[in-house]
């Protein structure tokens, strides 16, 4: 297990919550959930995973996820940011349980390369692959921008590593 909280952002995510989470395996120290008030089952799965759950007010991904950073307690080193549709494969979830632990303390971001599946197919070119997003930092080294939408993780006072296993969107 690495020292890793994993942070969802949730609303009405039933149909995709348990498979990201399941996704993680014995990955992460502990799983984080900012639920939008959610109508539907995502409450309930997120408790039989064992995640920690926070309710707020949406306002975009950008301020709840720094919401997230700001307000919520984590003794872990590293923090993670996972959308509930989105799902790590075993070597990508292999590569960080390995590689994370070893990262000098300089390192302070790991970026990640995630791929896009429509309607079950992997959406290999038109500038869809690798799309580069820094995923992972160190606790107290990352700010979110505030942006409207696509927001941005921002790191300091280090540097960033790029894993070579990717993570896959499913839509």
């Amino acid at each position: 297990m690495a020292d890793l909280s994993v942070i969802i952002l949730t609303f009405n995510e039933a149909l995709h919550l348990d498979r990201a989470i399941q996704s993680l395996g014995s990955l992460p120290s502990e799983i984080i959930v900012v639920d939008s008030f959610s109508t539907d089952a995502t409450i309930e799965i997120a408790r039989t995973h064992g995640a920690r759950i926070f309710q707020r007010r949406f306002v975009n991904q950008s301020d709840q996820f720094q919401w997230a950073l700001d307000n919520i307690d984590s003794r872990c080193s590293w923090i993670m940011r996972l959308d509930a549709d989105e799902v790590l494969g075993p070597e990508l979830v292999e590569e960080i349980k390995t590689k994370l632990a070893e990262l000098p303390s300089t390192v302070v971001g790991v970026i990640l390369k995630r791929r896009h599946i429509f309607m079950g197919r992997w959406i290999r070119h038109g500038g869809r692959y690798p799309v580069a997003l820094m995923r992972i930092w160190r606790r107290g080294h990352a700010r979110v921008e505030n942006r409207w939408m696509d927001e941005h993780i921002v790191v300091w006072n280090g540097t960033t590593v790029t894993f070579e296993n990717d993570f896959a969107t499913t839509t």
